[in-house]
């Protein structure tokens, strides 16, 4: 069974354990603006891309996703995050929680 829902964890020791690593394989657009014929266009296939990165959140249709965070001065909460990935839900292939 393909999985495209990660459930987040209710209890967790430290603040970043509330958002699980995650791999996400997803489908991307292709484009190509050279000449080709019908046949080779037909035969074309969408790109299987892979995210990889603490899950924050899916709702609304999006899968959110940051790979970078920083904890303010006490070092007990995240301030900010980046390195951020947002993909809709609809091109998900499957998702898995890493270890």
């Amino acid at each position: 069974m393909i999985k495209r829902k990660i459930s987040v964890p209710k209890k967790v020791k430290t603040e970043i354990e509330k958002y699980p690593m995650v791999s996400v394989e997803w489908f991307d657009i292709v484009s190509d603006s050279s000449w080709n014929s019908f046949s080779d266009v037909k035969k074309a296939k969408l790109a299987t891309c892979i995210t990889k990165g603490h899950l924050l959140s899916q709702k609304n249709g999006v899968t959110r996703i940051f790979g970078d965070y920083s904890y303010n001065d006490n070092k007990t909460e995240i301030e900010s995050i980046g390195n951020t990935t947002l993909i809709p839900n609809s091109v998900i292939k499957e998702i898995k929680k890493l270890t």
